[in-house]
């Protein structure tokens, strides 16, 4: 009896002294939820804000890499740029800005975007402000830009295809993912037969599902087995505008998509459409920041700044439990058992 009251005495002790460390992430419907960051130099950010917002907010915790400006101009950070040729509208920006970006070491540049016919960014670089956001055009889409595979695959050979020869990496135009963007890029490649240079595929996704997404993702790599680039990808229903993801949603579809991405070994790098102070359309529960620019919750969520504070791994939960030992051994035969149970 004396034996197992002590046993029983010894539990509730330890119950008492390690239980306040287990993890809220590790309690089911627990509102802190961290994502578990596997491979952090996955993560960039699509930036339109140019210098009126500090970009650096976003690369405190080093989990961020790398950023692009769906143009040739960068902003001042220390992560990695990667320019973009956006497409036949922005031909004369780029060529007077690319070789100069390139020429200054301190932008890091190692890879170009290829054509991206999602969204069309209106950016005032002169007075650093984005200015306004057109309507989507989609080079697949018949009504919209409606660029052809084979115009696509000309625009390269003549203006991206030459950076191949400077030592960048070139990603794919990005055609959306409407059913119709696969076939598009399928063409694109089949028109350039064996004179364009294509290391990466840079693709964007919009919905609400999360499986829906990770499908997609798989089809993509089984289709064209290289790696993946999803340069934009959000919880957006474009299918009904008025049945839009709420808050936690976004950040369910967050935490889901990005764990996946960060695990898929044929997943690259994202950006997730968000980093921006007016959403233009998009759903706002999408946003890294708020409407004065400073990062959210999602922001940090997105960058890992809430990992470390709302959870502990098994191992640092038995590491306090035991350091709290000795404390345990003190007390073993401090109080009967009957005054715990009181």
């Amino acid at each position: 009896m004396f034996a197992l009251t002590n046993n029983l005495r010894t539990t509730l002790y330890c119950l008492l002294f390690c239980l306040p460390f287990v993890s809220a992430r590790n309690v089911p419907g627990s509102h802190l939820q961290a994502r578990d960051l596997t491979n952090s130099s996955k993560a960039g950010l699509g930036w339109a804000n140019a210098d009126t917002v500090d970009i650096r907010q976003y690369t405190s915790t080093g989990n961020v890499s790398w950023y692009y400006t769906w143009s040739a101009f960068p902003t001042k950070s220390d992560i990695e740029f990667v320019p973009m040729f956006w497409g036949n509208k922005s031909i004369d920006q780029f060529n007077s800005t690319m070789q100069q970006t390139l020429s200054n070491k301190a932008y890091n540049v190692t890879s170009l975007l290829g054509m991206n016919e999602l969204r069309i960014w209106i950016i005032d670089h002169s007075a650093n402000q984005l200015l306004t956001k057109k309507s989507l055009r989609r080079p697949e889409l018949a009504g919209q830009s409606n660029i052809t595979p084979e115009e696509g695959a000309d625009m390269w050979k003549t203006y991206v295809q030459p950076f191949h020869d400077q030592g960048l990496r070139l990603g794919s135009p990005a055609p959306s993912s409407s059913p119709t963007g696969k076939t598009w890029l399928q063409g694109f490649l089949s028109a350039c037969g064996d004179e364009c240079t294509v290391d990466f595929i840079a693709m964007h996704w919009y919905g609400t599902n999360a499986s829906q997404l990770i499908s997609y993702l798989e089809d993509f790599n089984n289709t064209f087995q290289k790696p993946l680039w999803i340069t934009e990808w959000a919880c957006q229903n474009y299918a009904n505008l008025t049945a839009q993801c709420s808050s936690s949603d976004v950040v369910e579809f967050m935490n889901a998509t990005q764990s996946y991405m960060d695990n898929a070994d044929f997943v690259e790098r994202y950006a997730w459409f968000g980093a921006m102070e007016n959403m233009q359309g998009i759903n706002e529960d999408n946003a890294l920041m708020d409407n004065n620019g400073k990062i959210n919750s999602l922001g940090r969520q997105y960058i890992g700044g809430d990992h470390s504070d709302v959870s502990l791994t098994s191992a640092a939960v038995m590491t306090r439990c035991f350091l709290r030992f000795p404390i345990i051994i003190m007390t073993w035969f401090a109080l009967p058992l009957s005054q715990i149970l009181l």
